[in-house]
């Protein structure tokens, strides 16, 4: 890339700025990809516990990727997880791009990366060159994408973001040619009765018909009647642009009552420290049970996402009133969907049966539930909606389960903080297990999620991210390593690799399992795919010829270890 371009110093050295308000240059960015794009992801759709930050561009493996603008490589980033592989380049107009799931970097950052993971004997690394080290022209190669980290298809992600990096902005702002002349889909619509303090409940259905003009209609009649006087509306609505059918996200939905403008929520940009929020802005409990995204067309109330160009959303009917409402779902190429119907309040029973709850918890007041073997603490603003709470302690018999089987409430219900959470045994740990002992978040399907714990005065202490099951077990099994690609020999073998599996997943700061692996006892490189469990060591040319000693050691979050060890010729 250097021998392509120079780049003055004070070009790269340059002061950057950007205003929200500014608007987008169309012809500053070109493509990061060559040939048609095509997209398996949009900007700003629905994922599960976040608002998707670039556009996904579909492709195959070694697919060249290409600078979109001129300017540095300011980041260079590896991991098992997440963006695997990726390349983040700062431009002088205030912008940054980023090339995630990369399957390789261009020759030079490969070099420079790999001196790194050496030096540093890890795998995952995080680089931060100096500005002028690796300097970019507009369309030079980057490197090739691929499937590295949290992607499960080879594709591009690609983000545009500030020069600080806290505002992600849609990159279709910028002109990139995305063919797409087809509008939103709307799939369901929901009605929530809203009470006196905030609390939203679902109370019905509805399926569309779809009208040969394009528009949507309720699927029977053109009236949703309820008896309640404060209601919102939940939207199920995907979008999907030429060449491909990948359900993605849209662009913006508006809600009219009579004719006024009553919630308009646009993904122009956001900020990526609300990504949270999307548990609040979807429904939740229908994401969780069914894999459903439906969008909340009224703002729950510790909901401060800034997304909302017009905030409520909530309709407010007297008796016997009929509201005309209309509903628009546009994509960012300006195809609109519209739905249009009526709303009406009549007589009837309002009266909603809530789930059995023994607390009360305020969402703006930090709540503490303490008994002799559970202590839970929420701090304030950690829930979308004041709630009533339901707590039960199940004994549970099962082998391996020291403690009472906590049930925290419902786990189709969000948060927005993780909450602290300690637990008393009720049976006596072995001394050579107590140090092996985790708190253990239980799922539905029955497995179960190691969220790590420290003792203090007779009670595991951790956090917890998520409503349900907790109790204490423990963990004295080591990880299990398994050969892939072992050839006695070696002699003329690429690579050789691993799958690497442990009994519990882990969850939040609790280290997943960690390697080590060397060959006559010096460091060596293994890439690892954590979604897969798959480690691979590629043979250097530099290993001499003659019999050489692998040993890979596997340690999982309780510091049990598995050790492979081998002989091999080259």
């Amino acid at each position: 890339m250097r021998s392509t371009l120079i780049i003055c110093s004070v070009l790269l050295l340059l002061s950057f700025t950007f205003r929200e308000d500014a608007p987008y240059p169309q012809d500053y960015f070109s493509a990061p990809a060559r040939g048609p794009l095509r997209l398996s992801g949009t900007f700003g759709e629905l994922r599960p516990g976040h608002f998707h930050s670039g556009a996904d561009i579909k492709g195959n493996v070694g697919d060249v990727l290409l600078a979109a603008a001129a300017g540095y490589v300011s980041r260079i980033s590896v991991s098992p997880g997440g963006y695997g592989k990726a390349v983040y380049l700062s431009h002088p107009n205030g912008y940054t791009t980023v090339y995630a799931h990369m399957d390789r970097f261009s020759p030079e950052l490969e070099a420079f990366v790999r001196s790194h993971q050496y030096s540093e004997e890890s795998y995952a690394v995080d680089l931060h060159p100096e500005p002028g080290l690796f300097p970019v022209g507009k369309g030079a190669v980057i490197g090739s994408m691929g499937l590295t980290g949290h992607s499960f298809g080879p594709h591009l992600h690609f983000e545009v973001r500030d020069s600080t990096g806290t505002l992600a902005v849609n990159p279709l702002n910028f002109g990139l040619p995305v063919a797409d002349h087809r509008p939103p889909v709307m799939q369901c619509l929901r009605l929530y009765a809203i009470d006196e303090r905030g609390i939203s409940s679902l109370v019905q259905e509805q399926a569309f018909r779809k009208a040969r003009d394009g528009s949507f209609h309720l699927a029977q009649g053109d009236t949703l009647r309820t008896a309640f006087p404060q209601v919102g509306l939940g939207l199920e609505v995907f979008d999907q642009q030429d060449g491909a059918n990948n359900r993605n996200g849209i662009f913006e939905l508006k809600l009219f009552c009579q004719d006024s403008l009553a919630y308009h929520f646009n993904m122009e940009h956001f900020r990526r420290e609300e990504t949270r929020y999307l548990d609040a802005h979807l429904d939740y409990e229908a994401l969780r049970e069914n894999g459903r995204y439906v969008n909340r067309l009224y703002l729950m109330p510790g909901n401060a996402l800034s997304n909302y160009l017009k905030k409520g959303g909530m309709i407010t009917l007297d008796p016997e009133e009929a509201v005309a409402v209309r509903l628009e779902a546009a994509d960012i190429a300006g195809n609109i969907s519209t739905l249009s119907f009526w709303l009406k309040r009549i007589p009837g029973r309002k009266h909603l049966q809530r789930p059995f709850y023994n607390y009360w918890l305020p969402r703006e007041e930090a709540s503490v539930i303490q008994t002799p073997s559970l202590f839970l603490r929420f701090p304030e603003n950690s829930l979308y909606e004041s709630l009533h709470f339901y707590y039960e302690p199940v004994l549970e018999d099962s082998y391996g389960v020291y403690s009472l089987v906590h049930h925290v409430h419902h786990p189709g219900t969000p948060l927005h903080q993780a909450f602290d959470i300690a637990i008393r045994p009720t049976l006596l740990i072995p001394d050579h297990l107590r140090e092996k002992a985790f708190v253990g978040y239980c799922t539905d399907g029955g497995a179960v999620v190691n969220c790590g714990g420290s003792w203090k005065d007779g009670f595991l202490h951790t956090r917890a991210a998520s409503f349900g099951a907790y109790c204490i077990l423990t963990d004295d099994e080591p990880p299990a390593i398994e050969p892939l690609s072992w050839q006695e020999g070696q002699s003329r073998a690429a690579s050789v690799a691993f799958r690497i599996t442990d009994n519990f997943r882990t969850a939040g700061d609790v280290p997943g399992l960690q390697y080590r692996g060397t060959v006559d006892g010096h460091w060596v490189l293994f890439e690892y795919d954590a979604k897969h469990g798959r480690l691979e060591y590629f043979f250097e040319d530099t290993l001499a010829r003659g019999e050489h000693q692998l040993r890979l050691e596997v340690k999982d979050a309780m510091g049990n270890v598995a050790v492979f060890e081998k002989s091999f010729r080259r």
